[in-house]
């Protein structure tokens, strides 16, 4: 497949050759010689590495060996033909424009990225939603038919986008969570839901990939991906990737003093059950926060809760939830032996599962 701009042809003096085939002129790159033990001389191997221009005879269109034999040559940012469709597709562009503007993610990011990174950053963020796609090699085809944040909506080519994600730095992320999260409302109570999970990778040598605790076990490395959001509005506050080998118990302690750092004091957390452990429970309760945690699984625990209250609440209505077709009843008690405070325990009864169990 040959890439959509011009690069100058390769100066290798003895290793360049040009051939004619058909309308047109190939380019070819002689990156070893085997010696022919039978014929007693070398025979060269040579890879085609793009098609000369026919606007201009210096230059060439390269091909991705191209990028294999010449890894260090420079690559355009943009897209030498950069016509545009004669028919945009703006009805999602001036909805997405309208959301960024309204949460002021375009001046949060005006702090940390220059013009021109952060209009191609805004148009990779609306091509991955709209497109439901995050490939770079797909994107120039996506911005030729499409409006664009870019100044003078300027078409860059792949190798550009795949540039421009390597550069950004921990320090740029960092800092837009902290904006993002300094813009939010402290005062009013909020529920954070807080989950994560991990993805099989097979990318290579990345510090984040490591075997662990595969949700789905394919043998491969994997790394942790973990996001909170309000639970109000569903607004994301916050996300982490972290190390394959990092049970999410561990992880947990260290997002607790990130939330601290935000700033938040008047939250709650919501969580489930891969969370839980004394040390996570008391610095909760060192933070003033407050949480909700499934305790499905945890048997002795629950055994006991169910069996002391069985019989108790199943068909009072004073118990009936209406709105989730469920009883409950709420009962207090300590959630381990030397917890040094008192606990509510929501239990559930579904009338519905009952039934069709017998």
């Amino acid at each position: 497949m040959y890439l959509d701009f011009l690069v100058p042809i390769p100066n290798v003096k003895g290793k360049i050759t040009r051939k004619v085939k058909e309308n047109a002129t190939y380019v070819n790159y002689e990156y070893d010689r085997v010696y022919n033990a039978k014929k007693k001389f070398n025979v060269p191997k040579r890879a085609t590495i793009g098609k000369v221009s026919k606007a201009d005879p210096d230059m060439m269109q390269p091909n991705q060996n191209f990028l294999i034999y010449f890894p260090d040559a420079e690559l355009p940012d943009e897209k030498v033909d950069s016509k545009r469709s004669s028919c945009l597709k703006v009805g999602n562009y001036i909805v997405i424009k309208r959301i960024l503007d309204e949460y002021g993610i375009p001046a949060i990011l005006d702090n940390h990225f220059d013009k021109k990174d952060k209009g191609l950053l805004l148009d990779l963020i609306s091509y991955s939603l709209i497109s439901e796609n995050n490939a770079g090699q797909y994107y120039p085809d996506y911005a030729y038919n499409h409006p664009l944040f870019t100044e003078d909506m300027h078409i860059y080519s792949d190798s550009k986008v795949s540039d421009f994600l390597s550069s950004v730095t921990v320090e740029q992320s960092v800092g837009f969570l902290n904006d993002w999260n300094s813009g939010c409302d402290h005062r009013q109570k909020i529920y954070i839901s807080y989950d994560s999970t991990n993805k099989n990778c097979r990318a290579g040598d990345l510090e984040l990939v490591e075997y662990g605790n595969a949700k789905v076990d394919t043998g491969n490395p994997i790394f942790n991906y973990a996001i909170g959001y309000d639970t109000k509005n569903a607004n994301p506050l916050f996300y982490e990737a972290y190390e394959g080998s990092i049970v999410d118990i561990s992880q947990f302690e260290y997002t607790l003093g990130k939330v601290k750092g935000y700033g938040y004091k008047n939250i709650g957390f919501i969580l489930n059950r891969g969370y839980f452990s004394k040390d996570n429970i008391r610095k909760m309760d060192s933070y003033g926060y407050d949480f909700v945690m499934m305790v499905k699984g945890m048997s002795a625990l629950v055994d006991e809760l169910v069996l002391t209250n069985r019989g108790s609440f199943e068909d009072d209505r004073n118990c009936n939830i209406r709105k989730h077709h469920v009883y409950g009843k709420t009962v207090k008690r300590r959630l381990y032996a030397d917890d040094e405070n008192e606990r509510y325990f929501h239990i559930y009864h579904s009338t519905g599962k009952e039934h069709g169990e017998r």
